[in-house]
């Protein structure tokens, strides 16, 4: 059987990633491939962790964070990527690796260090930066009553993200049009990456598949 895609979107808190992965995941599904959602943190043990402590509790050392991330990140690569994608499947990821990357690695100012803890976690085959302007995603995390970071913090994340971008590891849309316009963009970023892989339309698979951890 043929491999399926992993693909992430990434992007700062407040860049619309959560709202472009469901309409990608929609116009995926609605074109007969056969698709499935997934985020980080997860809900798994290492997950939860990461959700009701560091998300939750302020000063948290940058190292543990990363430490957490790189553990939640393995287990929900093998126990629910891995077994989709040998079942052809597309994945849709709702941040992955270059989100400690970026986060971790702009903070640490060490993005090697942050890689080699990653490294059992293979890289997705298309991962795509939602770039907002600073000063835009926080009007929108604004509203949320969560934890974000700073805005000197989020432009250093930004600037990381850029820089993975020029290097060639992710492509960019400007996440600063209208909802519909960065969706579109992100279709035909996919649309261009399916067709250099050769990737058809299935119909969608009776058998059971991996709940996230």
């Amino acid at each position: 059987m043929r491999r399926g895609v992993h693909i992430s979107l990434e992007g700062i808190d407040g860049s619309g990633k959560t709202t472009q992965a469901y309409l990608l995941l929609n116009w995926l599904r609605s074109e007969g491939y056969r698709a499935k959602y997934t985020a980080e943190p997860t809900y798994g043990r290492v997950g939860s962790v990461i959700r009701l402590h560091v998300y939750r509790i302020r000063n948290t050392p940058t190292e543990y964070e990363a430490l957490l991330f790189a553990a939640d990140r393995v287990e929900h690569y093998l126990k629910f990527i891995k077994p989709l994608l040998e079942r052809g499947w597309i994945v849709l990821s709702d941040r992955y690796i270059h989100s400690s990357i970026a986060y971790q690695g702009a903070v640490l100012r060490d993005s090697k260090w942050v890689r080699e803890i990653n490294k059992f976690s293979p890289p997705p085959d298309l991962a795509i930066l939602i770039d907002v302007p600073v000063g835009k995603a926080l009007k929108r995390i604004k509203r949320r009553k969560v934890k974000f970071e700073k805005r000197e913090v989020l432009a250093k994340v930004r600037k990381e993200y850029k820089r993975l971008v020029d290097c060639g590891e992710m492509r960019h849309v400007d996440g600063s049009k209208s909802i519909e316009q960065v969706s579109a963009d992100i279709r035909r970023i996919v649309v261009e990456f399916l067709r250099r892989k050769k990737i058809p339309a299935k119909p969608p698979l009776q058998s059971a598949l991996p709940e996230p951890p």
